[in-house]
């Protein structure tokens, strides 16, 4: 099976406990689908010329997620910054970096094509690649639309998830449970499609084909952090439909796996030093 992500990986950055590490919502579904067992997975990305891009780009070679369609252009890398309180994770603020003048190539597209899938997130400051990517033709194709971008607009009758629900196989959706009639109008619309929203501590909801699946939360005694959760949750789940096409037991994959990366801090176990890094802009 052949997966390929595409869109964000830079630095999270937690202010308030002066840690850096990996991240980008393309880059964690890429880690976790790794860590399940898919052996192909590809990242189509962007990344700066400043002393994370090497760092990132070692760290992918490592844990073997193909990192040749990654390209490097002049500036930041993409970094969002963060702040840990209580295990929940609040984002302070979202530098897109060189992501605002990243455009998919030829060879990109072309690569894209030969995919058995692919996951796209609508996020910020890459709006511009999402448009790109939705429109091309041939393999699965998964997207993430998430209540954290800037300009979600869920409620709405012409919402952003109603525009662009057409392009794509599998449809997740974070969010709260406010947006659940939104979305089982758009399942009554797409009844071959699989929407699925997820409720972070209140479990997720699946729909297809006119039925409509509950999944609860996986009990955790202590959470850490969020972060990384609803992407790992998002992997598990496109892995196992892929290879099986149950969305219970989909579902079920992807609590787990959420369950997993919320006992630790960051959406993976990778850390950079701070000595290393030649400034963080605040």
């Amino acid at each position: 099976m052949k997966i390929a992500c595409v869109g964000d990986v830079g630095i999270d950055y937690y202010k308030n406990l002066g840690l850096l590490k990996p991240g980008g919502i393309a880059f964690n579904f890429a880690y976790n689908l790794r860590g399940l067992g898919i052996k192909s997975v590809s990242l189509i990305s962007v990344l700066g010329n400043d002393r994370f891009s090497k760092k990132l780009f070692n760290l992918l070679k490592s844990i073997e997620i193909n990192a040749s369609h990654v390209q490097k252009l002049s500036g930041n890398s993409p970094k969002q910054n963060i702040f840990l309180g209580k295990g929940e994770r609040k984002f302070t603020g979202y530098e897109a970096g060189v992501l605002k003048k990243w455009k998919l190539r030829k060879k990109d597209r072309d690569f894209i094509k030969k995919q058995d899938a692919i996951f796209v997130p609508l996020s910020d400051g890459m709006e511009h690649i999402f448009n790109d990517v939705k429109k091309i033709n041939g393999p699965i194709k998964a997207v993430d639309f998430s209540q954290d971008y800037e300009f979600a607009d869920f409620d709405k009758k012409e919402s952003v998830i109603t525009k662009n629900a057409k392009y794509f196989d599998v449809i997740f959706i974070g969010g709260e449970k406010k947006y659940e009639k939104a979305v089982q109008v758009l399942a009554k619309q797409y009844l071959r499609k699989v929407f699925i929203l997820t409720l972070g501590k209140d479990g997720s909801i699946a729909y297809h084909e006119g039925i409509k699946i509950l999944q609860p939360a996986y009990k955790i005694k202590k959470v850490v952090d969020t972060t990384g959760c609803g992407d790992a949750f998002q992997a598990a789940f496109l892995a196992s439909w892929l290879e099986n096409k149950n969305i219970k037991t989909a579902l079920i994959k992807g609590a787990k796996r959420a369950a997993d990366i919320i006992k630790t801090v960051g959406s993976t176990p990778f850390n950079f030093k701070m000595k290393n890094i030649i400034k963080i802009k605040e």
